[in-house]
């Protein structure tokens, strides 16, 4: 068996003269290259530097804001600035400088507290039901016993007239039987006589003798009913009181706590379960200070002790006042103690939970002395004074957030505040216990 050859392919073929002359002539065209331009050299440059110099920017920013440098030291006092959105605020505590005339620049001891009524208190209904009335409203004044509210009480208006029904009718069962004694006894003194004339037997007596006695042991009965009567009208009666929400003294009412439908339930406290308060009264004529007393300072404070109080919402006035009690109980989380400070020219002027500062003030001082003090004198708080290049200077912080450090002139110091002589003008912000590593025109923030 034989097998075919294919013919062979032309590429299988050896190339022909002709061809390997055409190869021979093919040629690769190159084009020369251009020569770059020395402006062409400088472009590039440029934009690689300003690459380089925005990366240093950015980098700058964060070291910035990050505190790792200064930015004193990163401007060197050139016009390249750092914006403020991108400083690093650091937490500071900060007081006020304040300016004080008169007897409380001598205080011998400063608190702060909040004023509060020696009477207040949340009155509600003495048993469960819905408003029917509201007679008040907030600031209005009460006296002692005044309705303030009305709980629904139809039912029980209806419990009370029965109840009297019920005392109408055994009050007259009572007098029935008064009557019916008095025959009985009429007709046992008849039998008495007719018995000792034998004209009546012995049985007759005994009925009209046990008739008597019991119509008079019906009568203590009725009597025990009447009794009981008049309790269950007590009773009803005092189920119907329970409804009306009086003042358990006199004051101004400074709280609504409910309205007109709400349901009221004793110890109730909300929506949900019932208001537990109709509204809340206050004694405003005898207010006086809460406030609190570092434990350290508390041997300087006596009972009786004149102080001057100054109210927040009423800069303009200062009011008078004495310790009326040092409460035997100290707070050890916050080392203080609660002292009691009553106003004694208290005003329409002051309400209950306004805050205010209170100038204990030494027992020897008086009038005439208040009136030599009489000028304007400057304090700051002594944590906020430091020591630099021989001088006192503190850390004021500026509406903007940024700090200067300002030279001042300092007086005595005592109970932590120091008297400002000069470098100061009153009312600025300072920085507490102020850190070293402070700069000039630093952002600085409070703790919220």
């Amino acid at each position: 068996m034989s097998i075919a050859t294919p013919p062979p392919t032309p590429a299988s073929q050896p190339p022909s003269e002709g061809s390997r002359e055409a190869l021979s002539k093919l040629r690769i065209r190159r084009e020369p290259t251009p020569k770059s331009s020395p402006f062409g050299k400088l472009l590039k440059y440029s934009v690689v530097l300003a690459g380089l110099l925005l990366v240093g920017y950015v980098g700058m920013l964060v070291a910035v804001r990050e505190g790792w440098v200064n930015v004193s030291e990163v401007t060197g006092g050139s016009l390249l600035t750092v914006p403020d959105s991108l400083q690093k605020k650091s937490e500071v505590q900060t007081g006020l400088v304040s300016i004080e005339r008169g007897r409380s620049a001598d205080a011998v001891v400063v608190g702060t507290g909040y004023i509060e009524s020696r009477q207040q208190a949340r009155i509600g209904a003495r048993a469960t039901g819905r408003i029917e009335a509201v007679h008040v409203e907030e600031g209005s004044k009460v006296s002692a016993n005044d309705i303030l509210a009305v709980l629904e009480h139809a039912d029980l208006d209806a419990a009370l007239a029965a109840a009297n029904a019920t005392l109408a009718r055994t009050k007259s069962e009572l007098l029935e039987q008064d009557v019916t004694i008095a025959r009985l006894r009429r007709e046992f003194d008849r039998s008495e006589r007719l018995i000792n004339l034998k004209t009546i037997t012995d049985a007759e007596f005994d009925t009209a003798k046990f008739e008597l006695d019991g119509a008079q042991a019906r009568m203590e009965s009725l009597k025990a009913a009447v009794q009981l009567a008049e309790a269950r009208v007590r009773e009803s009666e005092q189920l119907r009181e329970n409804m009306f929400v009086r003042a358990p003294f006199a004051g101004t009412v400074i709280s609504k706590d409910a309205e007109l439908g709400e349901s009221i339930m004793p110890g109730g406290m909300g929506e949900a379960s019932g208001r537990g308060s109709v509204v809340t009264i206050a004694d405003l004529e005898h207010l006086e200070v809460d406030c609190d007393v570092k434990e350290g300072l508390i041997s300087r404070i006596t009972s009786d002790q004149p102080a001057e109080i100054v109210v927040d919402a009423v800069p303009d006035r200062r009011y008078q006042g004495k310790v009326r009690k040092v409460i035997p109980m100290g707070d050890r989380a916050r080392a203080t103690v609660k002292v009691k400070v009553e106003f004694t020219d208290a005003d329409e002027k002051l309400f209950p939970e306004m805050s205010c500062t209170v100038y204990f003030l030494s027992s020897q001082t008086n009038d005439s002395k208040s009136a030599d003090n009489a000028s304007p004198r400057m304090f700051c708080p002594a944590a906020a004074i430091i020591e630099k290049d021989g001088m006192a200077k503190v850390w004021e912080v500026k509406e903007d957030g940024k700090i200067q450090l300002r030279t001042i002139t300092p007086g005595d110091t005592r109970d932590g505040r120091t008297e400002i002589l000069d470098g100061l003008s009153g009312g600025e912000k300072l920085i507490l216990s102020p850190s070293p590593e402070l700069r000039e025109g630093q952002l600085v923030t409070e703790p919220q």
